[in-house]
């Protein structure tokens, strides 16, 4: 059957899944992560000692989240099949702050708040658009005197923080990744739908960043 569900979309982008990629997904630039790789370890052998939360795509049915557009893409995926043994691990944590702030630095962002994936094998992020909810939530409680506009001033960056193994993607737009090595950099543009995919034997483990570049 045919899903009727309708993705979100902006006037930015053409949907049509037949054009070629035309740099929807675009590579900024190559980090050391080196001095984490013990830290990375850890998040792949131990993930919920180190504060790694489960989140299951399909939501909770019994919970509604504070955002319609998410509520609507959990209600759907459930009525398509997902289960809450489909997830990935996110910790929002002060695990990797050092090297955040650094990142930080790098992309000149303001008010950020960041977050480490872990994609087991086996598991994805399904396509979505980000809709920075927790963004404008932040800065209407805790800075509401700051003038921003999300389209224009909104970036969220994604280092790779394992180098790229068979059956591993990335995908914004029509553009599809592969082949990365870890450290390196990627950003997509305001709420184009994307997505990560581990159909491999090893963890995929990503850190993202997001915030206003003022």
């Amino acid at each position: 059957m045919k899903s009727q569900y309708q993705i979100e979309q902006t006037a930015e982008w053409h949907y049509d899944k037949k054009q070629p990629p035309n740099k929807e997904l675009r590579y900024v630039g190559d980090v050391k992560v080196r001095e984490i790789d013990s830290i990375v370890k850890d998040i792949i052998e131990r993930p919920y000692e180190l504060g790694g939360i489960k989140r299951v795509h399909s939501g909770d049915p019994a919970l509604s989240v504070a955002n319609t557009s998410i509520n609507k893409r959990s209600q759907h995926m459930r009525e398509i099949g997902y289960t809450p043994d489909h997830y990935f691990i996110e910790f929002n944590n002060e695990i990797v702050d050092d090297f955040a702030e650094n990142q930080k630095k790098i992309f000149n962002l303001s008010y950020e708040h960041h977050c480490v994936i872990l994609i087991p094998p086996g598991q994805c992020m399904p396509v979505h658009g980000d809709t920075y909810s927790y963004l404008m939530r932040f800065m209407k409680r805790d800075n509401p005197e700051v003038e921003y506009n999300l389209k224009e001033n909104a970036r969220r960056y994604l280092t790779f923080f394992t180098d790229w193994e068979w059956g591993q993607v990335l995908g914004a737009g029509n553009v599809l990744q592969w082949q990365w090595n870890k450290g390196e950099t990627f950003v997509w543009d305001h709420k184009l739908i994307h997505w990560s995919a581990n159909a491999g034997f090893e963890p995929m483990v990503f850190f993202e960043i997001t915030g206003l570049e003022l």
